[in-house]
């Protein structure tokens, strides 16, 4: 009997979780054998100050496996909607509490996973320095690839400015001259000839730049 294909999508009900739940039922749905393990887990809160001698249990938050459930419940039948084809795969909701990157891997290497689908919060500065990445750490220490789901949100100042067409006049100068001249008489200032070395068996003609286009 072929072992079954385990797709451990990690969520916390955050806006995030639904892309990776998402992601997680696409790829466990394209096997016949495969099922998604969804896993919350919540890091205990235990008190700054307490009374000497007297530790109180820690308060747990986040935990609710009926919340987690009916969250995929309802995810479950939105993909159905938008994919009637494809096949629906068996989902099992774990709860857990402690390091939730340790906890992720852990679960992960006990169902034998095949994949980690996990999303990233994109934290920087000081807030990540001092609250870490649990899709880093989950990155570096699970046994198995790892889908780390980022929202498309592209700093429009980190975008590579477009090359700029070839100025009209620079073409019309360079088909008159036969590619000996590249700039017309405004853009002549910015730019200075550069000297190509080469060799050209006898019998060749050397191709002209006149048809090439070139920013400013």
């Amino acid at each position: 009997m072929a072992a079954k294909f385990n797709v451990l999508a990690a969520i916390d009900l955050h806006p995030g979780s639904t892309p990776v739940f998402e992601r997680a039922v696409a790829l466990a749905s394209v096997h016949p054998d495969g099922e998604v393990h969804v896993v919350t887990v919540a890091e205990p809160q235990v008190p700054l100050m307490v009374y000497p001698g007297f530790l109180p249990p820690p308060e747990l938050r986040g935990v609710d496996a009926e919340e987690v459930a009916a969250f995929c419940r309802d995810r479950l039948r939105t993909f159905h909607e938008a994919n009637p084809e494809a096949r629906l795969p068996h989902v099992h909701v774990h709860t857990s509490v402690g390091k939730p990157a340790d906890e992720i891997v852990w679960l992960a290497a006990h169902l034998d996973a095949d994949w980690i689908v996990i999303a990233t919060h994109s934290r920087r500065g000081i807030k990540r320095l001092l609250m870490g990445s649990v899709a880093d750490k989950v990155v570096r220490l699970a046994g198995c690839p790892v889908m780390v789901i980022r929202e498309k949100n592209h700093n429009p100042a980190w975008k590579v400015p477009e090359i700029e067409p070839l100025c009209p006049d620079c073409a019309e100068v360079r088909k008159e001259t036969n590619g000996e001249q590249l700039w017309c008489a405004r853009h002549s200032e910015r730019h200075v000839r550069m000297h190509v070395l080469h060799y050209t068996p006898e019998g060749e003609v050397v191709p002209r730049a006149w048809s090439s286009s070139t920013g400013i």
